[in-house]
């Protein structure tokens, strides 16, 4: 059902948009969002690659994608670029300052949250997105 080392937190919502996926190559970044998400009351699937989150991607719907825009092999502009039409709000997880991540965010409507963000942080986005949906 899912691809092989996906990673799954957090009940199955009802609604789609309450469904992230987590994209990243840093491991413990990774699971410290899913936990966090899971908390929130959200459903976190975990991908560490570019390729293995387009996969997921074909087979599920998420409401968030959370995305390093900095992996090895495809990075995040790349898969952003790539995601199907509906595919969910993409946020951008990066350390690079954020005149390096300008150009990523102009090509759609984009977000962004600093790698290192805390619960709070995650969760202040996520009620802004919420509000926006």
């Amino acid at each position: 059902m899912f691809p092989r080392g996906s990673v799954v937190s957090g009940p199955e919502p009802r609604d789609s948009r309450r469904r992230v996926l987590v994209v990243d190559d840093d491991a413990d970044w990774r699971h410290f969002l899913a936990e966090c998400l899971a908390d929130l009351g959200y459903r976190a699937m975990e991908a560490s690659s570019g390729e293995e989150a387009l996969a997921l991607l074909a087979h599920q719907a998420f409401g968030i994608i959370l995305l390093d825009l900095r992996m090895p092999g495809m990075n995040g502009e790349e898969v952003a670029r790539r995601l199907p039409g509906g595919a969910g709000r993409v946020v951008f997880l990066t350390g690079a300052p954020v005149d390096e991540v300008g150009p990523a965010l102009r090509q759609g409507p984009h977000y962004y949250l600093p790698k290192g963000a805390n619960r709070q942080e995650l969760s202040m986005l996520l009620e802004a997105l919420d509000a926006v949906a």
